[in-house]
């Protein structure tokens, strides 16, 4: 459908208008990759948890730089504060979930099988949310289309 002349202006700004007014980040391919990887990547680190740390000490340093590295590309996305929250609940060190979890690990050297167990379902839990939140935001065609 071709827009008359007339239109076009008012098209322009009625479009930057919408882009301006969102609340939250537009959908992103990447980001929801990397946070489907990474919580499959924990689980599994996570299933090593009932032995030693230092036998996994550089298992678990690479699975930390995969997790910042997902962190840092989200942290930089416009509109993403609510994501930035989720990221900050999930690795911070002092909490209940995945980063308090591999300091638990580092400082105790091995958790019991049925405490691993259940931290697993917490996180697996918070990384469903992320991945919920990222999957239901508005994708680029459907912004498209409702323009």
């Amino acid at each position: 459908m071709k827009i008359p002349a007339l239109l076009r202006p008012t098209t322009l700004f009625l479009t930057l208008l919408l882009a301006a007014c969102s609340t939250i980040a537009p959908y992103d391919q990447e980001a929801y990759k990397t946070a489907t990887g990474l919580k499959v990547d924990a689980l599994v680190v996570m299933s090593s948890a009932t032995e030693s740390y230092s036998s996994h000490r550089a298992e678990v340093a690479r699975f930390r730089i995969a997790l910042d590295k997902a962190y840092e590309y989200d942290r930089n996305r416009p509109l993403n504060e609510i994501t930035i929250k989720l990221w900050d609940k999930l690795r911070n060190p002092d909490g209940d979930l995945l980063g308090g979890f591999l300091r638990e690990w580092q400082e105790e050297g091995a958790l019991r099988p049925k405490y691993v167990a259940h931290k697993k379902t917490q996180i697996a839990e918070g990384f469903d949310t992320l991945i919920q939140l990222e999957s239901g935001k508005i994708k680029p065609a459907e912004a498209a289309r409702q323009l």
